[in-house]
């Protein structure tokens, strides 16, 4: 499927390649009984944060949830989908950032070390591994996100597919019908890229740690830090954006449009804006807002690049010792 999408990848991205085969023979095989309890915890956890979802959107339990069926389920998953968005990219940035000590305590670096790129493509599998093991969460990120744009899909008919006419009524700028369907076809683009990039930046961002911070104690230390950043940056961008869209926070046209595209590419991954009424508010609130998607194309290339530099540095670092 892989070389269906973008064509022929490196050998050490094929599960047939040896170190790659080696990181995965490394997932626990679970027999069929620990198998379907590790389904019901995570049924359990997914029905505890709908559930949450659901207080979160009603206030608890103080109104509707939203004005129409499309609004009340966007605003049930959003919780949910951030706490599980967090919780991948944590997971993605702790599952790498110890590789190298872990390789030294087993005392098999030095070896890697010495054979041609096998440093290289150690550090380079144990991130494409990430993948592999995040799958399920993955999987369940995609696949909501493509319910959400299946109901922008579906609003756009309302009104006779005169809906999307009515949004971009009075905007700045102006652009015509058509360029406003595809800037908004943009939005859902990079909501499906965003949850790829951002994974593939945090674990290579715990390989470059790795690659610096050998030792268990300050390994374990630095991951607490950079999680406290990342939750700390996370909250902030979702504080920041929700209270600029309600009127209490005043900022210039350009530090608006700057506080969405960052919110959109590292706080929620563009979700937020999987809710036409409240894409359209932005829209109507921040000039040139609806280029925000074409914006987060962007983004989510920048950050592609971002994590392949960040990994060769990663590599370059832990190949000098």
């Amino acid at each position: 499927m892989m070389r269906a999408l973008i064509g022929d990848v490196p050998q050490w991205m094929r599960p047939s390649h040896p170190m790659l085969r080696h990181e995965l023979g490394k997932m626990p095989r679970r027999a069929f009984w620990g198998r379907l309890w590790y389904a019901f915890v995570g049924v359990f956890i997914l029905a505890v944060l709908i559930g949450a979802g659901y207080l979160t959107a009603t206030g608890f339990l103080t109104h509707a949830a939203g004005q129409t069926l499309v609004e009340s389920i966007n605003h049930i998953a959003y919780f949910p989908l951030i706490f599980i968005q967090f919780g991948a990219r944590i997971m993605a940035f702790t599952m790498t950032a110890d590789v190298v000590g872990e390789e030294m305590r087993r005392q098999n670096w030095d070896n890697l070390r010495a054979t041609a790129s096998g440093a290289d493509i150690a550090l380079r599998a144990r991130w494409f591994a990430v993948f592999y093991r995040l799958r399920g969460i993955i999987g369940l990120i995609l696949v909501t996100r493509v319910i959400l744009i299946g109901m922008i899909l579906y609003e756009l008919t309302a009104f006779q597919g005169r809906f999307i006419d009515l949004l971009i009524f009075g905007i700045v700028p102006e652009v015509p019908l058509a360029a406003a369907v595809l800037l908004l076809s943009f939005v859902m683009t990079a909501a499906l890229l965003l949850p790829f990039t951002g994974i593939a930046f945090d674990a290579a961002l715990g390989l470059l740690v790795s690659a610096y911070v050998h030792r268990r104690t300050f390994s374990t230390l630095a991951q607490f830090l950079i999680m406290l950043v990342r939750g700390a940056i996370t909250l902030v961008l979702l504080l920041a954006a929700t209270a600029y869209l309600d009127g209490s926070l005043t900022l210039s046209d350009p530090l608006a449009w700057l506080l969405m595209l960052v919110f959109g590419g590292t706080g929620d991954w563009g979700g937020a804006y999987l809710l036409l009424s409240r894409f359209a508010e932005v829209w109507a609130t921040v000039p040139y807002g609806i280029f925000l998607g074409l914006a987060l194309i962007g983004f989510a290339l920048l950050q592609a690049a971002l994590a392949d530099r960040v990994l060769h540095l990663a590599v370059r670092r832990a190949q000098r010792g």
